[in-house]
């Protein structure tokens, strides 16, 4: 399948790291922290963590930790569609399609549900065709943006004439929740708000996307999850986080397929300062500075993450003709993909 566009939209307030510790303060969690969990807040929040910044559909930070579930899956259900209906209006303008022309619409997100998807209501906004194939995906966290394109790559295999969508969105900060846990720490010092999309089809586009390879672990599920903690969405996130996601992205690596060369560039989910460097240890680059920029400038988006450092790639306007692109996270799991230049 051929990529014709790719977009982003982020919510328009951002916060620095300091405000987001300023934030913390005031919530009526912190005096309830043993002393450690603040000092680790306190350390990542005004230390070098590799994030500057991050969006949130919020207006005000102190509220993100006083809405209960309800109000948390409300905010989801306000957000999601709004961030991704401005990502997809931005990605399709581009491509010089009309929303009439839309064949499928595949979306990931796993920051809340709803039922019927998010998909749902953005034909509904986007005023998509009413025969449009609407496809939901969930459950895998912050490596879906691949896997997603996989499941576009089937219905252009069929209809090569289709014209698709894939949209990765997250409401992170409808899921944050805070504990004496070093992974639920870490997770709200790292998430941010974002969303991303893509029009493919099967011809008339400027990159081409195929050989998908993915990992799956199930017996180290319980190292990055979701769980749940009187309805809120917590995410587990064990300290070998980084060392599991190099070793996967190492194993999708050595089996790539080579019949077209080696790529010229290398497209990153970040996940993290500590993950970034492990990905920069195990694949053949000594940095990855459009991982880095985007963790700089948005922190951990999840699924959007990587879409965003294929728009801030192809944007440089490098003259590379071979990309290889990997995504990672619940499951754990881990995908990757190669983008080859249409000459």
């Amino acid at each position: 399948m051929q990529l014709h566009s790719v977009a982003s939209a982020l919510p328009p307030r951002s916060f620095t790291q300091g405000e987001c510790l300023e934030a913390m303060r005031q919530a009526e969690f912190w005096p309830k922290l043993a002393g450690r969990s603040r000092l680790i807040l306190e350390e990542i929040l005004s230390g070098d963590s590799g994030i500057s910044k991050r969006h949130f559909a919020l207006d005000d930070l102190t509220q993100a930790w006083k809405r209960n579930a309800e109000q948390l899956n409300n905010a989801y259900e306000r957000e999601a569609p709004k961030l991704a209906a401005e990502a997809v209006k931005k990605a399709i303008a581009q491509s010089g399609h009309q929303p009439q022309d839309i064949d499928a619409l595949f979306l990931c997100s796993c920051t809340g549900y709803l039922c019927p998807g998010v998909s749902s209501h953005l034909a509904e906004t986007l005023a998509l065709r009413p025969d449009v194939f609407l496809q939901d995906m969930t459950g895998l966290g912050c490596g879906a943006a691949i896997p997603l394109m996989r499941a576009a790559q089937g219905v252009i295999a069929n209809n090569p004439e289709s014209v698709v969508i894939t949209v990765a969105v997250e409401i992170c900060s409808a899921a944050f929740y805070v504990e004496d846990d070093f992974g639920v720490l870490i997770s709200t010092c790292l998430f941010g708000d974002g969303a991303s999309a893509a029009v493919w089809s099967g011809s008339g586009g400027s990159w081409e996307a195929r050989d998908f390879t993915s990992l799956h672990i199930p017996e180290e599920r319980e190292k990055i999850r979701f769980t749940n903690a009187g309805g809120h969405l917590r995410n587990q996130l064990d300290r070998s986080v980084p060392q599991l996601a190099g070793q996967a992205v190492q194993d999708l690596y050595s089996k790539r397929n080579t019949d077209q060369g080696e790529p010229q560039a290398w497209v990153t989910h970040g996940g993290g300062r500590d993950v970034i460097e492990e990905l920069e240890s195990v694949l053949p680059v000594n940095n990855l500075p459009v991982t880095r920029e985007v963790m700089n400038d948005c922190g951990n988006m999840s699924s959007p993450s990587v879409f965003l450092a294929l728009e801030k790639h192809l944007e440089k306007g490098g003259d590379e003709s071979h990309l290889w692109m990997t995504s990672f996270g619940a499951g754990f799991s881990a995908h990757a993909c190669q983008l080859y230049r249409i000459k």
